[in-house]
């Protein structure tokens, strides 16, 4: 697990998106900001917090990481196992796997991916929050360690 941002780095975060900063919002922002790579769902939050926080409710957890995606501060994917949510990084693509789940964040630093946002957000007249894309196959493992299989 990544080092998880401090109490300030964190207060910070939602202040400059205008939420509140709840201590079950701040546990659950340091959460998902310390996932090393890939995503986790809403029961992998729910179980890793609810020791600490035994008051805490599902509902608590989803409304809080529906505030956290419409602020842009994380990004939910839809996988077919579920949803999952994982830190905004720049502009990347996540690889999900098929077969196991896994997702990978992959950052491409891509200078044409970001022009394309921008002349997209122009045209729609759209304030753009976060870029990633997702691609759907087979992970090396999955794949026997075949790279080009799927």
């Amino acid at each position: 697990m990544a080092t998880p941002p401090s109490t300030a780095e964190l207060l910070a975060l939602l202040g400059t998106r205008g939420l509140v900063a709840t201590t079950q919002r701040l546990a659950l922002l340091s959460a998902l900001l310390s996932v090393d790579e890939g995503h986790v769902s809403a029961e992998d939050l729910y179980r890793e917090l609810s020791d600490p926080f035994p008051t805490l409710s599902r509902a608590t957890v989803y409304n809080n990481l529906a505030a956290l995606g419409a602020a842009g501060l994380i990004e939910k994917l839809e996988t077919h196992d579920g949803s999952r949510y994982g830190p905004v990084a720049g502009p990347h693509v996540n690889l999900v796997c098929v077969e196991c789940g896994r997702i990978r964040d992959v950052l491409i630093g891509d200078a044409g991916l970001g022009l394309l946002v921008q002349r997209a957000a122009e045209a729609g007249r759209f304030a753009a929050r976060s870029v990633s894309m997702s691609v759907s196959g087979i992970c090396a493992e999955c794949a026997g360690n075949s790279p080009g299989e799927g």
